[in-house]
């Protein structure tokens, strides 16, 4: 660390510096806001024309500060850092917040010349201030004449309420780590950089991260941010984020664009400890891999969307978590997307509104290993420009589907739907992209039974074949349980071993239907409909519509 030496240039008017390697001794440290070509660079501190420059007399004025309070050595980041050395760059950029946190105490210099306000100083709106704010213990605010306007222990109500960020952290009552990722984010909401990096690379320490500074990445270094966070830490706050209001477009990856997307999770707080809960996550060239609870979000008796379930609530919350709206568009793969509206009236699906996070109960809901995409999956160039009108990203990733249609009465058993990956429960449809092999469904009904289908192209067409078997059958019931216990991600059944299987039952299948016998007590049919909808999928769609047959015999 490359320290100023305080008296020597109060006495010479010369700028010395001296480094440090190992122990520290005491310093003082400067917050401050830049102004352009008024600062003194390290290779500049001694130039005939550095004493001409406003950012001279901030260092001067540091020093002589420095000294009355007692203190040799004073750090000023403009100076302080070789610039021209990426390394150092570096290395400083990833220790600032440490450099601030051990300093013995920090000036705060207010430039504003005609703010009495102090909310609305230029320094509160700024990027690096940020940790600046929160890292010193000991703080003294100046204003442009450096006349001592507080403390930062006098002033924490007034901070407090300007940067969003609780008393307690502010005067290090309780670590920042009891702050969730989203809510430190937060304090950087309405903050602004010089350059874009800048505005990831001044969130290292709040988020006690480490990388390398790659200056003209651009908004790829908050996404790098970000992937970084989700390796140290399984803090699901992270995916927290809100588009804002005139954001444009159904669905979003995973990963926020701006640090603005988390300006309303000032108030959100974590409900379990990162370390001990149950869920991991890990980063792949797919998106995010986690275990994590999925919970149904019901909108009305026919609207159902997926959830992904936070560990985190918000004030007046209280028994409910935060929920982040998805929907599958892949196995077991997932994007942000809206809530939705009602269907039109040719029961086709409206368009959604609102991209807030939804709060439920802690009911209904069971721990799933998913994949969330982090970037959102591109419509194939080779699309003709008429099913591009009607393709959406779900509709485009999905190659076959088999809408499941019960009548009033009979339902499915829930979490019976296999392979579960393939199974999306807002439309209540199995499906599979283009090149699966696993083009089967199976799930079993209410009235004991077991449906199973599965689809193939034979010559040039697609067929889908289906059955509904009796769950009394011994038979039939190791068939549900070896199909079941086969969607697991280790295990992966074919559509051929799926047919090998229901032949090894000794069952007849038919097509296109097939009917349980009288004996059930409660006759069920089906009957398919093939009624291809770009809309829906690219490829085959297939209804498979039940019915209760009434028995006239008497």
């Amino acid at each position: 660390m490359r320290l100023i030496k305080a008296g020597v240039l109060v006495e010479t008017q010369r700028i010395s510096f001296e480094e440090f390697y190992g122990e520290l001794p005491q310093y003082a440290i400067l917050s401050h806001t830049w102004e352009n070509n008024e600062e003194i660079t390290l290779q500049e501190c001694n130039t005939k024309g550095a004493k001409l420059k406003s950012g001279y007399d901030k260092i001067m004025k540091t020093c002589q500060l420095a000294l009355a309070d007692g203190i040799e050595y004073a750090w000023v980041d403009t100076c302080c850092i070789d610039k021209s050395s990426s390394a150092e760059l570096t290395e400083a950029i990833n220790s600032m917040f440490l450099w601030y946190q051990k300093a013995k105490i920090c000036y705060v210099y207010l430039a504003d010349k005609k703010n009495d306000r102090l909310s609305g100083c230029r320094w509160f709106t700024r990027g690096w201030t940020l940790q600046e704010l929160i890292a010193p213990a000991t703080m003294m605010f100046f204003n442009h004449w450096w006349d001592c306007i507080g403390t930062k222990k006098s002033l924490v109500s007034d901070l407090s309420r300007i940067s969003n960020i609780d008393k307690g952290i502010l005067l290090h009552d309780v670590p920042i780590s009891s702050a969730c990722i989203a809510k430190r984010l937060s304090w950087a909401a309405y903050r602004k950089t010089t350059r874009v990096e800048d505005m990831a690379y001044c969130l290292l320490g709040i988020c006690n991260i480490h990388m390398p500074m790659l200056y003209g990445e651009g908004k790829a270094a908050f996404r790098r941010l970000q992937e970084e966070i989700i390796k140290t830490t399984y803090d699901l706050s992270l995916l927290a984020w809100t588009p804002p209001d005139n954001s444009e477009g159904e669905y979003w990856g995973f990963l926020a664009e701006s640090v603005g997307y988390f300006a309303l999770c000032h108030s959100m707080y974590s409900t379990a400890d990162s370390l001990l809960d149950e869920g991991e996550i890990s980063i792949s060239n797919k998106g995010l891999k986690l275990k994590a609870r999925l919970f149904i979000l019901k909108y009305s008796s026919e609207k159902h969307r997926y959830g992904l379930g936070l560990d985190y609530r918000t004030p007046g919350k209280d028994g409910r978590f935060l929920t982040i709206p998805m929907r599958k568009v892949g196995p077991n793969a997932f994007v942000r997307v809206r809530v939705p509206k009602k269907s039109n009236s040719d029961g086709k699906k409206g368009k959604s509104t609102s991209s807030r996070l939804q709060s439920v109960s802690a009911d209904d809901n069971v721990f799933h290993n998913v994949t969330l995409l982090t970037t959102l999956p591109q419509l194939d160039a080779k699309a003709s420009l008429s099913q591009k009108g009607n393709l959406d990203i779900v509709s485009f990733t999905r190659f076959a589907t088999v809408k499941i249609e019960l009548p009033p009465g009979i339902r499915m058993v829930s979490n019976t739907e296999t392979p579960r990956k393939l199974w999306d429960m807002e439309d209540n449809v199995f499906f599979s992209p283009r090149g699966s092999y696993q083009n089967w469904g199976a799930v079993v009904l209410d009235t004991n039974s077991l449906f199973i289908c599965f689809w193939q192209l034979e010559r040039s067409d697609w067929v889908m074949r289906g059955a509904v078997l009796d769950m009394n059958n011994e038979r039939i019931h190791a068939l549900w349980k070896d199909l079941y216990l086969s969607s697991d991600d280790h295990l992966r059944h074919q559509k051929s071993v799926v047919a090998y299987l229901l032949d090894s039952a000794q069952e007849q299948m038919t097509f296109p239907g097939d009917v349980l016998g009288e004996e059930m007590g409660n006759p069920l049919s089906f009957r398919i409909q093939r009624e291809d909808d770009s809309e829906f999928c690219s490829g085959p769609r297939w209804r498979v519509i039940f019915e209760q047959t009434v028995s006239t015999t008497g």
